[in-house]
């Protein structure tokens, strides 16, 4: 690498090509604060269009501040990029280097013009100094550069271009389609969110369940068919079922003596306790007993409930209408 040297902004005459016979004037001492520059290019040829690096390194008193350009003019050549390894404070140091890439685009001789870089002194004093000249050669990339003829043609190489419509197109489908499957899973969610917490259905009156239950009892044809004690096994339950619904107890589990106190001094419509203790102690004597009641008083069984069920709801609201 070839290296000039700048002393004060001016070129030091030691470093210059000088001849044997001509040695030339001896070289002036340097003033207090000045600010040396030496650059360094490549040494031999460089291709055309391969960057290459020029370095410029700067010495100066401690306390010297120098501004260094940070995108010098190099015209006819290229800047490329440029580094500059300085310290972060300045007038603490006393060095500091900056490279500069450049691109040759000429064939010949390359210069690299001079430039200014002001500097203050530690004193204060505002001065400015100027970088020597760099010259390199640029050589052809050719090899003859003559007669240049063009390399034989090589293999074939497939190119793979990516057909960017399409694969608009196709993003576009996929996005869609995760986009639907989302929607349609969150509508589902929905729906079965929505299932679970719909409120159940109002539970149905209590003599409403009362009557289909003894429909059913009296449909199966036990009074024809003598079978009394089943009968009244089931509309014992029946009744005793419809009471507890109607005044908040589980009748079903209750004996007959049980049902009756808890039905004390609740509101029975037109029936009264005697009617129930009557009618649930006959159901018992011929669940228990085994008391075999005559046709007509076995036949009664059902119409009995079903009148005193009526009888409890007349006048309740929601009840049967008076003689339905």
């Amino acid at each position: 690498m070839a290296g000039l040297l700048l002393l004060g902004g001016l070129v030091s005459p030691a470093l210059q090509a000088q001849s044997p016979e001509d040695p030339g004037p001896p070289a002036a001492a340097p003033e207090p604060g000045e600010v040396r520059i030496a650059v360094e290019g490549p040494s031999g040829p460089v291709p055309i269009g391969s960057p290459v690096e020029v370095r410029f390194h700067l010495e100066y008193p401690v306390g010297t501040r120098v501004f260094f350009p940070e995108k010098p003019e190099v015209a006819p050549l290229v800047l490329v990029d440029a580094r500059h390894q300085v310290s972060p404070v300045l007038g603490i140091s006393s060095s500091e280097d900056h490279v500069l890439r450049l691109l040759p685009v000429r064939r010949g001789a390359a210069h690299v013009p001079s430039f200014e870089v002001p500097y203050v002194t530690a004193a204060g004093e505002a001065r400015t100094g100027r970088t020597p000249e760099a010259t390199f050669e640029v050589a052809s990339g050719l090899d003859d550069t003559e007669a240049p003829e063009l390399a034989p043609a090589g293999k074939t190489v497939p190119v793979r271009v990516p057909n960017l419509p399409l694969l608009i197109v196709a993003g576009v489908l996929a996005v869609s389609l995760v986009a639907a499957g989302g929607a349609i899973w969150a509508w589902r969610r929905y729906q079965a969110w929505k299932e679970a917490h719909r409120p159940p259905p109002p539970p149905r009156p209590a003599h409403e369940v009362a009557l289909e239950k003894l429909r059913d009892l009296e449909a199966r044809g036990l009074a024809e068919a003598g079978e009394f004690q089943a009968l009244a096994l089931g509309v014992s339950e029946v009744l005793r079922e419809f009471l507890g619904n109607l005044h908040g107890f589980q009748g079903v589990d209750l004996t007959t003596w049980e049902v009756l106190r808890a039905v004390q001094g609740r509101d029975l419509g037109r029936a009264n306790a005697m009617d129930l203790e009557d009618f649930l102690s006959f159901c018992d004597l011929v669940k228990f007993a085994k008391y075999q009641p005559a046709p007509s008083e076995g036949q009664g069984i059902v119409p009995r409930a079903r009148d005193i069920v009526m009888r409890v709801m007349e006048g309740r609201p929601g009840g049967p209408a008076a003689g339905a």
